[in-house]
Protein backbone atom coordinates (compact mmCIF):
# COMPACT_ATOMS: atom_id res chain seq x y z
CA UNK A 1 0.00 0.00 0.00
CA UNK A 2 1.51 3.43 -0.79
CA UNK A 3 2.32 5.54 2.14
CA UNK A 4 0.10 9.11 2.65
CA UNK A 5 2.82 11.48 1.03
CA UNK A 6 1.47 14.62 2.94
CA UNK A 7 2.22 12.44 6.46
CA UNK A 8 5.57 11.18 5.13
CA UNK A 9 6.67 14.66 4.78
CA UNK A 10 5.43 15.60 7.97
CA UNK A 11 7.52 12.64 9.47
CA UNK A 12 10.52 14.53 8.19
CA UNK A 13 9.74 17.35 9.62
CA UNK A 14 9.20 16.16 12.83
CA UNK A 15 12.28 14.34 13.12
CA UNK A 16 14.42 17.43 11.93
CA UNK A 17 12.79 19.63 14.76
CA UNK A 18 12.96 16.54 17.60
CA UNK A 19 16.08 14.82 17.14
CA UNK A 20 18.11 17.74 15.31
CA UNK A 21 16.83 21.13 17.34
CA UNK A 22 15.77 22.46 14.05
CA UNK A 23 13.17 25.12 14.49
CA UNK A 24 10.24 24.19 13.28
CA UNK A 25 9.29 27.08 10.72
CA UNK A 26 12.52 26.30 9.24
CA UNK A 27 12.03 22.55 9.26
CA UNK A 28 8.46 22.83 7.48
CA UNK A 29 9.82 25.78 5.27
CA UNK A 30 12.58 23.25 3.73
CA UNK A 31 10.28 20.19 2.67
CA UNK A 32 7.82 22.37 1.01
CA UNK A 33 10.58 23.75 -0.42
CA UNK A 34 11.49 20.34 -1.39
CA UNK A 35 8.57 18.84 -2.07
CA UNK A 36 5.87 21.11 -3.94
CA UNK A 37 2.18 20.43 -2.87
CA UNK A 38 -1.17 21.77 -3.19
CA UNK A 39 -2.58 24.03 -0.95
CA UNK A 40 -4.83 21.48 0.57
CA UNK A 41 -2.10 19.43 1.44
CA UNK A 42 0.22 22.34 2.79
CA UNK A 43 -2.78 23.30 5.50
CA UNK A 44 -3.13 19.27 6.56
CA UNK A 45 0.71 19.53 7.12
CA UNK A 46 1.05 22.55 8.62
CA UNK A 47 -2.08 21.35 10.81
CA UNK A 48 -0.18 17.84 11.78
CA UNK A 49 3.83 19.41 12.56
CA UNK A 50 2.41 21.76 14.51
CA UNK A 51 -0.07 20.50 16.23
CA UNK A 52 2.23 17.55 17.20
CA UNK A 53 5.37 19.97 18.50
CA UNK A 54 2.34 21.81 20.43
CA UNK A 55 1.00 18.71 22.38
CA UNK A 56 3.72 17.20 22.31
CA UNK A 57 3.76 16.44 25.96
CA UNK A 58 0.06 15.35 26.08
CA UNK A 59 1.01 12.94 23.66
CA UNK A 60 3.82 11.10 25.66
CA UNK A 61 1.61 11.18 28.71
CA UNK A 62 -1.31 8.88 26.31
CA UNK A 63 1.65 7.12 25.10
CA UNK A 64 2.71 5.74 28.55
CA UNK A 65 -0.34 4.53 29.35
CA UNK A 66 -0.96 2.32 26.67
CA UNK A 67 2.47 1.74 25.40
CA UNK A 68 4.49 -1.04 26.86
CA UNK A 69 7.77 -0.17 26.21
CA UNK A 70 9.07 2.80 27.77
CA UNK A 71 8.93 6.18 25.22
CA UNK A 72 12.68 6.22 25.31
CA UNK A 73 13.31 3.02 24.37
CA UNK A 74 11.35 3.35 20.97
CA UNK A 75 13.22 4.42 17.80
CA UNK A 76 12.64 7.92 16.96
CA UNK A 77 10.72 7.19 13.92
CA UNK A 78 8.57 4.76 15.72
CA UNK A 79 7.67 7.27 18.42
CA UNK A 80 7.48 10.28 16.13
CA UNK A 81 4.47 8.37 14.36
CA UNK A 82 2.80 7.58 17.69
CA UNK A 83 2.89 10.87 18.59
CA UNK A 84 1.47 12.11 15.64
CA UNK A 85 -1.15 9.58 15.80
CA UNK A 86 -2.27 10.46 19.04
CA UNK A 87 -2.44 13.61 18.06
CA UNK A 88 -4.88 12.85 15.25
CA UNK A 89 -7.01 11.19 17.25
CA UNK A 90 -7.38 13.71 19.69
CA UNK A 91 -7.46 16.86 17.46
CA UNK A 92 -8.13 16.08 13.92
CA UNK A 93 -11.93 15.08 13.83
CA UNK A 94 -11.95 14.57 10.24
CA UNK A 95 -9.32 11.64 10.61
CA UNK A 96 -11.10 8.41 11.33
CA UNK A 97 -9.61 6.07 13.84
CA UNK A 98 -8.81 3.11 11.13
CA UNK A 99 -7.58 5.56 9.08
CA UNK A 100 -5.30 7.02 11.78
CA UNK A 101 -4.23 3.36 12.49
CA UNK A 102 -3.92 1.89 8.91
CA UNK A 103 -1.39 5.18 8.12
CA UNK A 104 0.57 4.66 10.49
CA UNK A 105 1.32 1.08 10.35
CA UNK A 106 2.31 1.86 6.83
CA UNK A 107 4.45 5.11 7.67
CA UNK A 108 6.12 2.41 10.36
CA UNK A 109 6.99 -0.33 7.17
CA UNK A 110 7.73 2.82 5.11
CA UNK A 111 10.56 3.64 7.44
CA UNK A 112 12.06 0.59 7.65
CA UNK A 113 10.76 -0.36 11.10
CA UNK A 114 8.14 -3.10 9.94
CA UNK A 115 8.80 -5.65 12.69
CA UNK A 116 7.45 -2.67 14.60
CA UNK A 117 4.34 -2.03 12.59
CA UNK A 118 2.51 -4.51 14.81
CA UNK A 119 3.44 -2.31 17.97
CA UNK A 120 2.35 0.83 16.15
CA UNK A 121 -1.08 -1.04 15.39
CA UNK A 122 -1.76 -2.54 18.99
CA UNK A 123 -0.63 0.52 20.85
CA UNK A 124 -2.73 2.76 18.33
CA UNK A 125 -6.15 0.15 18.89
CA UNK A 126 -5.78 1.08 22.54
CA UNK A 127 -5.16 4.86 22.85
CA UNK A 128 -8.14 6.60 23.55
CA UNK A 129 -9.45 8.99 21.36
CA UNK A 130 -11.10 11.80 23.21
CA UNK A 131 -9.60 13.94 25.93
CA UNK A 132 -12.16 13.16 28.43
CA UNK A 133 -10.87 9.48 28.40
CA UNK A 134 -7.20 10.08 29.47
CA UNK A 135 -6.37 10.21 32.73
CA UNK A 136 -4.84 13.06 34.22
CA UNK A 137 -3.02 13.83 37.38
CA UNK A 138 -5.07 15.17 40.17
CA UNK A 139 -5.82 18.87 39.68
CA UNK A 140 -6.38 19.64 43.89
CA UNK A 141 -3.37 17.75 44.75
CA UNK A 142 -0.75 18.81 41.99
CA UNK A 143 -2.22 21.34 39.96
CA UNK A 144 1.45 22.02 38.33
CA UNK A 145 1.75 19.23 36.84
CA UNK A 146 -2.00 19.11 35.97
CA UNK A 147 -1.89 21.79 33.79
CA UNK A 148 1.52 21.05 32.60
CA UNK A 149 -0.16 18.14 31.01
CA UNK A 150 -3.27 19.05 30.10
CA UNK A 151 -1.69 22.34 28.34
CA UNK A 152 1.39 20.11 27.12
CA UNK A 153 3.66 22.58 28.91
CA UNK A 154 7.30 22.50 30.69
CA UNK A 155 6.55 21.82 34.04
CA UNK A 156 8.93 24.64 35.25
CA UNK A 157 6.89 27.22 32.94
CA UNK A 158 3.91 26.25 34.81
CA UNK A 159 5.51 26.28 37.80
CA UNK A 160 6.99 29.88 37.10
CA UNK A 161 3.37 31.27 35.77
CA UNK A 162 1.14 29.86 38.70
CA UNK A 163 3.60 31.71 41.02
CA UNK A 164 3.81 34.92 39.31
CA UNK A 165 0.28 35.16 37.95
CA UNK A 166 -1.68 32.85 40.28
CA UNK A 167 -4.05 29.69 39.32
CA UNK A 168 -6.65 31.38 37.45
CA UNK A 169 -3.91 33.32 34.92
CA UNK A 170 -2.09 30.67 34.51
CA UNK A 171 -4.66 28.31 33.32
CA UNK A 172 -5.30 31.60 30.84
CA UNK A 173 -1.98 31.50 29.76
CA UNK A 174 -1.49 27.63 29.35
CA UNK A 175 -5.01 27.62 27.15
CA UNK A 176 -3.87 31.14 25.25
CA UNK A 177 -0.29 29.11 24.34
CA UNK A 178 -2.09 26.31 22.35
CA UNK A 179 -4.29 28.72 20.22
CA UNK A 180 -3.62 29.95 16.69
CA UNK A 181 -2.12 32.86 16.75
CA UNK A 182 -3.61 35.69 14.07
CA UNK A 183 -1.28 36.81 11.48
CA UNK A 184 -0.96 40.80 11.38
CA UNK A 185 0.19 43.27 8.85
CA UNK A 186 1.60 46.60 9.72
CA UNK A 187 0.25 48.95 7.06
CA UNK A 188 3.04 51.25 5.64
CA UNK A 189 1.24 54.61 6.44
CA UNK A 190 3.95 55.89 3.87
CA UNK A 191 2.09 54.33 1.37
CA UNK A 192 -1.68 53.44 2.72
CA UNK A 193 -3.66 53.79 5.89
CA UNK A 194 -4.98 50.35 7.31
CA UNK A 195 -8.26 51.04 6.14
CA UNK A 196 -6.89 51.45 2.63
CA UNK A 197 -4.60 48.66 2.95
CA UNK A 198 -8.04 46.34 3.32
CA UNK A 199 -9.81 47.61 1.02
CA UNK A 200 -6.84 46.58 -1.13
CA UNK A 201 -6.05 43.23 0.09
CA UNK A 202 -10.05 42.39 0.13
CA UNK A 203 -9.69 43.61 -3.88
CA UNK A 204 -7.34 41.13 -4.07
CA UNK A 205 -10.05 38.57 -2.29
CA UNK A 206 -8.05 38.78 0.66
CA UNK A 207 -9.70 38.57 3.39
CA UNK A 208 -8.65 41.69 6.40
CA UNK A 209 -9.42 43.25 9.34
CA UNK A 210 -8.68 45.35 12.37
CA UNK A 211 -8.57 42.95 15.86
CA UNK A 212 -7.02 45.79 17.79
CA UNK A 213 -6.78 49.84 18.03
CA UNK A 214 -3.21 49.99 17.05
CA UNK A 215 -3.91 52.40 13.77
CA UNK A 216 -1.69 50.24 11.41
CA UNK A 217 -2.57 47.08 12.19
CA UNK A 218 -4.31 44.72 9.81
CA UNK A 219 -5.64 40.61 10.67
CA UNK A 220 -5.72 38.20 7.77
CA UNK A 221 -6.01 34.60 7.39
CA UNK A 222 -4.40 33.70 4.25
CA UNK A 223 -0.94 34.43 4.85
CA UNK A 224 0.68 33.12 1.83
CA UNK A 225 -2.06 35.17 -0.54
CA UNK A 226 -0.66 38.36 1.18
CA UNK A 227 2.52 37.88 0.43
CA UNK A 228 2.54 37.12 -3.48
CA UNK A 229 0.38 39.80 -3.30
CA UNK A 230 1.59 43.27 -5.46
CA UNK A 231 0.70 45.28 -2.04
CA UNK A 232 3.58 43.32 -0.45
CA UNK A 233 6.23 43.68 -3.02
CA UNK A 234 5.27 47.12 -3.44
CA UNK A 235 5.61 47.57 0.43
CA UNK A 236 2.56 48.56 2.06
CA UNK A 237 3.16 46.51 4.46
CA UNK A 238 5.22 44.29 6.40
CA UNK A 239 4.18 41.39 8.85
CA UNK A 240 4.20 42.14 12.26
CA UNK A 241 2.48 41.22 15.05
CA UNK A 242 0.43 43.74 17.19
CA UNK A 243 2.56 43.31 20.50
CA UNK A 244 5.53 43.62 18.03
CA UNK A 245 4.13 47.35 17.13
CA UNK A 246 3.99 48.79 20.53
CA UNK A 247 7.61 49.38 21.25
CA UNK A 248 7.66 51.84 18.54
CA UNK A 249 5.16 53.70 20.03
CA UNK A 250 6.40 54.06 23.32
CA UNK A 251 9.32 55.58 22.13
CA UNK A 252 7.63 58.15 20.71
CA UNK A 253 10.37 59.19 17.89
CA UNK A 254 9.76 62.26 15.91
CA UNK A 255 10.99 63.85 12.92
CA UNK A 256 15.02 65.28 13.37
CA UNK A 257 16.01 62.53 15.73
CA UNK A 258 18.52 60.57 16.07
CA UNK A 259 16.97 57.02 16.70
CA UNK A 260 19.37 53.54 17.17
CA UNK A 261 17.56 50.50 17.06
CA UNK A 262 19.96 48.32 18.88
CA UNK A 263 18.79 44.96 17.83
CA UNK A 264 17.33 45.14 14.35
CA UNK A 265 16.76 42.22 12.12
CA UNK A 266 14.56 41.41 10.69
CA UNK A 267 13.69 45.20 10.39
CA UNK A 268 10.20 45.50 11.48
CA UNK A 269 10.77 48.06 14.10
CA UNK A 270 13.24 49.97 12.06
CA UNK A 271 10.62 50.35 9.21
CA UNK A 272 7.92 51.30 11.85
CA UNK A 273 10.45 54.09 12.96
CA UNK A 274 10.54 55.47 9.86
CA UNK A 275 7.47 55.09 8.79
CA UNK A 276 6.26 57.04 11.85
CA UNK A 277 8.65 59.81 11.06
CA UNK A 278 7.74 59.95 7.35
CA UNK A 279 11.24 59.21 7.14
CA UNK A 280 12.69 62.38 9.05
CA UNK A 281 14.99 60.60 11.56
CA UNK A 282 18.28 60.06 11.37
CA UNK A 283 18.04 55.97 12.28
CA UNK A 284 20.88 53.49 12.84
CA UNK A 285 19.71 49.94 12.92
CA UNK A 286 22.12 47.90 14.47
CA UNK A 287 22.55 44.02 14.44
CA UNK A 288 25.23 41.32 14.96
CA UNK A 289 24.33 38.76 12.31
CA UNK A 290 25.49 39.33 8.95
CA UNK A 291 22.87 37.52 7.38
CA UNK A 292 20.03 39.10 8.81
CA UNK A 293 21.78 42.76 7.72
CA UNK A 294 20.72 41.89 4.20
CA UNK A 295 16.92 41.05 5.93
CA UNK A 296 16.83 44.38 7.16
CA UNK A 297 17.65 46.22 3.72
CA UNK A 298 15.37 44.34 1.91
CA UNK A 299 12.67 45.36 3.80
CA UNK A 300 13.93 48.78 3.47
CA UNK A 301 13.87 48.87 0.18
CA UNK A 302 10.93 47.12 -0.43
CA UNK A 303 8.98 49.65 1.69
CA UNK A 304 10.63 52.84 0.05
CA UNK A 305 12.27 53.82 3.74
CA UNK A 306 15.03 56.24 3.56
CA UNK A 307 17.27 57.98 6.26
CA UNK A 308 18.14 54.69 8.00
CA UNK A 309 21.97 53.21 8.29
CA UNK A 310 22.36 50.01 8.91
CA UNK A 311 25.36 49.00 10.80
CA UNK A 312 26.69 45.06 11.09
CA UNK A 313 27.96 44.73 15.11
CA UNK A 314 27.67 43.78 18.60
CA UNK A 315 25.30 45.52 20.30
CA UNK A 316 26.87 44.78 23.61
CA UNK A 317 29.95 46.40 22.11
CA UNK A 318 28.64 48.47 19.38
CA UNK A 319 30.90 50.68 16.85
CA UNK A 320 28.94 53.68 17.17
CA UNK A 321 29.19 57.03 18.70
CA UNK A 322 27.22 57.78 21.89
CA UNK A 323 24.51 60.56 21.44
CA UNK A 324 21.01 59.51 20.05
CA UNK A 325 18.14 61.19 20.98
CA UNK A 326 16.16 57.60 21.59
CA UNK A 327 17.24 53.93 21.72
CA UNK A 328 14.88 50.85 21.04
CA UNK A 329 16.59 47.77 22.78
CA UNK A 330 14.43 44.78 21.43
CA UNK A 331 16.58 42.41 22.89
CA UNK A 332 16.98 38.73 22.19
CA UNK A 333 14.67 36.75 24.61
CA UNK A 334 12.71 33.61 25.52
CA UNK A 335 10.40 34.10 23.39
CA UNK A 336 7.68 32.40 25.45
CA UNK A 337 5.11 35.13 24.61
CA UNK A 338 4.89 33.67 21.31
CA UNK A 339 5.07 30.21 21.82
CA UNK A 340 1.06 29.71 19.97
CA UNK A 341 3.12 30.69 16.81
CA UNK A 342 6.55 29.21 18.06
CA UNK A 343 5.57 25.84 19.56
CA UNK A 344 8.87 24.42 19.35
CA UNK A 345 10.30 27.15 21.73
CA UNK A 346 8.73 25.69 24.58
CA UNK A 347 10.81 22.08 24.48
CA UNK A 348 14.13 24.24 23.23
CA UNK A 349 14.04 27.26 26.20
CA UNK A 350 14.91 25.83 29.72
CA UNK A 351 15.52 27.51 33.08
CA UNK A 352 19.39 27.75 32.14
CA UNK A 353 19.09 29.48 28.82
CA UNK A 354 16.63 32.34 30.17
CA UNK A 355 19.29 32.84 32.71
CA UNK A 356 21.98 33.48 30.04
CA UNK A 357 19.97 35.11 28.22
CA UNK A 358 18.91 37.56 31.07
CA UNK A 359 22.67 38.27 31.58
CA UNK A 360 22.67 39.31 27.44
CA UNK A 361 20.17 41.52 28.00
CA UNK A 362 21.02 43.13 30.88
CA UNK A 363 24.57 44.36 28.79
CA UNK A 364 22.57 45.34 25.93
CA UNK A 365 20.25 47.73 28.05
CA UNK A 366 23.41 49.06 29.59
CA UNK A 367 25.11 49.77 26.00
CA UNK A 368 21.84 50.98 24.98
CA UNK A 369 21.99 53.77 27.87
CA UNK A 370 25.25 54.28 27.08
CA UNK A 371 24.55 55.18 23.29
CA UNK A 372 21.52 57.38 24.80
CA UNK A 373 22.22 61.23 25.43
CA UNK A 374 21.65 62.76 28.63
CA UNK A 375 17.96 63.37 28.76
CA UNK A 376 17.27 61.25 26.13
CA UNK A 377 14.65 58.02 26.35
CA UNK A 378 15.07 54.03 26.18
CA UNK A 379 12.70 51.97 25.27
CA UNK A 380 13.66 48.08 26.37
CA UNK A 381 11.13 45.42 25.15
CA UNK A 382 11.01 41.54 24.70
CA UNK A 383 8.73 39.22 23.73
CA UNK A 384 8.22 37.11 27.08
CA UNK A 385 7.02 37.47 30.68
CA UNK A 386 9.67 35.37 32.96
CA UNK A 387 10.13 37.85 35.38
CA UNK A 388 14.06 37.19 35.34
CA UNK A 389 13.84 38.57 31.57
CA UNK A 390 11.87 41.14 32.41
CA UNK A 391 11.82 43.63 35.90
CA UNK A 392 14.42 41.73 36.88
CA UNK A 393 16.73 43.17 34.32
CA UNK A 394 15.62 46.99 34.53
CA UNK A 395 15.97 46.57 38.29
CA UNK A 396 19.48 45.11 37.42
CA UNK A 397 20.36 48.25 35.19
CA UNK A 398 18.47 50.76 37.25
CA UNK A 399 20.54 50.05 40.42
CA UNK A 400 23.11 51.74 38.42
CA UNK A 401 21.95 55.21 38.68
CA UNK A 402 21.93 56.74 35.31
CA UNK A 403 18.06 55.72 34.30
CA UNK A 404 14.92 56.61 35.87
CA UNK A 405 11.51 55.01 35.37
CA UNK A 406 9.12 57.31 32.92
CA UNK A 407 5.44 56.75 32.10
CA UNK A 408 4.37 56.47 28.23
CA UNK A 409 1.31 57.54 26.70
CA UNK A 410 -1.88 57.07 28.68
CA UNK A 411 -2.83 54.65 25.88
CA UNK A 412 -0.63 52.41 27.59
CA UNK A 413 -2.01 52.55 31.20
CA UNK A 414 -4.36 49.22 30.28
CA UNK A 415 -0.96 47.33 30.64
CA UNK A 416 0.66 48.90 33.30
CA UNK A 417 1.81 46.74 35.80
CA UNK A 418 4.35 49.53 37.88
CA UNK A 419 5.57 52.86 36.58
CA UNK A 420 6.92 52.69 33.08
CA UNK A 421 6.45 49.20 32.96
CA UNK A 422 4.42 47.09 30.97
CA UNK A 423 3.00 43.79 30.48
CA UNK A 424 1.00 42.34 27.62
CA UNK A 425 -0.05 39.04 28.14
CA UNK A 426 -1.19 36.40 25.19
CA UNK A 427 -4.29 35.55 27.05
CA UNK A 428 -6.00 38.72 26.48
CA UNK A 429 -6.79 37.82 22.59
CA UNK A 430 -4.82 39.33 19.56
CA UNK A 431 -1.64 39.64 21.34
CA UNK A 432 1.40 37.83 21.89
CA UNK A 433 3.06 38.13 25.08
CA UNK A 434 5.24 41.36 25.06
CA UNK A 435 7.10 43.46 28.15
CA UNK A 436 8.15 46.60 27.49
CA UNK A 437 9.74 49.53 30.12
CA UNK A 438 10.46 53.52 29.06
CA UNK A 439 13.20 54.45 30.73
CA UNK A 440 14.60 58.84 30.37
CA UNK A 441 18.75 58.80 31.18
CA UNK A 442 19.58 60.97 33.81
CA UNK A 443 23.20 61.29 33.12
Amino acid sequence: MPVDPVRDIAIDVLLRVFDRGMHLDMALDKSLRKRGMADRGRRFLTHLVYGTVRHRLLCDHVLTGVCTEPLDRLPSPILTILRMAVFQALFCSQVTRPAMVHTSVELAKRRGHAGLARLVNAVLRRAPDALDQITFPDRDKNLARYLAIYHSMPLWVVRDWLAEFGPEQAEALCAASNTQAPVTLRANTLKNSAEMLIERLEKSGIAATKQTDIPEEVSITDTGRAIRSKWFQQGCFMLQDAASMLPVHLLEPEAGDRVLDLCAAPGGKTTHIAQRTECGAHVVALDIAPGRIEGIRENLERMDMRNVFVVCGDGARPPLTPGFDRVLVDAPCSGLGTVRRHPDLKWRVTPESVSRLAQQQAALLRSGVELCKNGGLIVYAVCTFTRQETREVVQTVRKEGRVALENGPGYFDKWQTDKGQYRILPSAGAWDGFYLTRLRKQF
